[in-house]
């Protein structure tokens, strides 16, 4: 779920891979003359594990400063390397990285052997956003991610201009997420021909008959459909409906609650009230009075409409869970996690950008040999290559290092869970970090 239409841009292939169930990882940096055998070997792994889990071939050449997952607690020096660094990289501190291994100096040397701490298991609550394919695509997919998640998003219903909702072919995607153990929740949008609609959300909103009715009719798809509730996706609502988003709101909660129906809202990120002044419609503190969970939409400070830059630096990311934890209860927000790339085209005449999967990334940047690069501030990666036209491009991405700082927020700041953009653009790496940081909410 993409502000600004971006979502058009994921008409792509994904590859789902079937994460690896181990306990524990450590966080590796691709250093000059490194190759997946020759780490594979001084960590005893099977190549072909360590290459699937990262979401590699057993073929696959490594790039100077691509991050890497290595199972279990141990971690051996590589020359050149600080204290700092490696406790950065696993989001530690350097007194907890040498309290741990009962170190007194920073001085370490190459090939030393440290243990990465692990931490008690957070439990947490995940929903993710759910495009239905046909009947047997939605099984498979279902099934290979289950054990990752609480709950799907069915992607996506639209209302009309008097509030009648759309249908969706989602082929049994309710039926088969229930028999797997995954309450589904109906997406309902603003989505239009003109992309996120803030006229259409007016429209419906700001008149009582009208709204009535739209609430009327999502709680008789919930019913007829059986879901379990529904996630409002009602994005660049404008300033003069934020009282009629709260009337909205705390009505459809009315409607669904004495049902046992629940209602969760995707909402952009803010650092206060009125900040940012485009998104003060939004009014964090009111509508977390009668929602069930708040899906905080905390990406996309960069889209492929402006500059390049990162998708979500972590300073702002904070920034956005520090105000919502003084207005909402911690226990009903969830993080949102991009899930996907930003490639910039930098010169030539066409300079915009696109977006498609981290797996995809990481494949661009395998075949273009392109060094990662790392921004500390922003806790982002990125890479450049040059295509076959010549034209120099910039790429955005996620990866275990920018992951992980996210994660810490959620432990941090004792948030109810997580939520992603969506199933089938994640990479192993993914499922594995989540694994070793959380236990996943599951219905009794």
């Amino acid at each position: 779920m993409l502000k600004k239409g971006i979502f058009i841009l994921f008409v792509i292939t994904c590859v789902v891979l079937q994460p690896i169930l181990t306990q524990a990882q450590v966080i590796y940096e691709v250093k000059p003359g490194d190759s997946l055998d020759k780490i594979s070997k001084q960590y005893s792994l099977p190549l072909s594990n360590l290459a699937k889990l990262n979401g590699l071939s057993n073929t696959s050449q490594l790039v100077i400063g691509q991050s890497l997952l290595i199972p279990g607690h141990s971690y051996y020096v590589q020359p050149g390397e600080s204290i700092w660094e490696i406790a950065y990289r696993n989001s530690l501190s350097e007194k907890e990285l040498m309290h741990y291994n009962n170190i007194k100096s920073k001085v370490i040397r190459p090939g030393q052997k440290l243990s990465i701490p692990d931490k008690p298991k957070k439990q947490i609550w995940t929903g993710t956003y759910f495009v239905p394919k046909s009947k047997n695509e939605n099984a498979w997919i279902l099934q290979n991610y289950n054990s990752t998640l609480s709950s799907i998003f069915v992607f996506e219903y639209k209302p009309d201009y008097e509030g009648n909702i759309s249908d969706l072919a989602e082929n049994e995607a309710h039926k088969i997420a229930w028999k797997q153990n995954l309450p589904p929740y109906a997406t309902l949008s603003n989505l239009s021909e003109k992309g996120f609609d803030p006229d259409l959300a007016h429209h419906l909103m700001s008149n009582k008959w009208r709204r009535k009715n739209l609430i009327n009719n999502i709680y008789s798809l919930l019913h007829n459909n059986d879901y379990k509730g529904v996630v409002i996706d009602f994005e660049q609502v404008r300033l003069k409906d934020r009282s009629h988003l709260n009337t909205f709101i705390k009505e459809l909660a009315e409607k669904l609650h004495p049902a046992k129906m629940e209602v969760l809202m995707a909402v952009p990120p803010k650092q206060g009230d009125k900040i940012p002044s485009h998104s003060t419609a939004y009014d964090y503190k009111t509508l977390g009075k009668y929602l069930d969970k708040i899906f905080l939409m905390t990406y996309d400070w960069h889209w492929p409409g402006g500059p390049s830059g990162p998708i979500a630096p972590i300073n702002k990311v904070e920034e956005t869970v520090q105000y919502a934890t003084t207005v909402i209860p911690s226990s009903k927000i969830m993080l949102g996690i991009p899930q996907y790339a930003y490639d910039w085209t930098m010169s030539g005449d066409e300079r915009k950008g696109r977006a498609y999967s981290t797996q995809h990334a990481i494949d661009l940047y395998i075949g273009y040999r392109s060094q990662i690069n790392y921004d500390l501030k922003a806790a982002a990666p990125y890479f450049r290559y040059v295509d076959k036209y010549g034209a120099l491009h910039e790429v955005w991405f996620e990866d275990p290092r920018s992951l992980l700082r996210k994660l810490k927020l959620v432990r941090e700041y004792n948030l109810a869970g997580i939520g992603c953009w969506h199933l089938g653009l994640t990479m192993p790496q993914t499922e594995e970090l989540i694994f070793g940081e959380f236990s996943i909410s599951k219905i009794k």
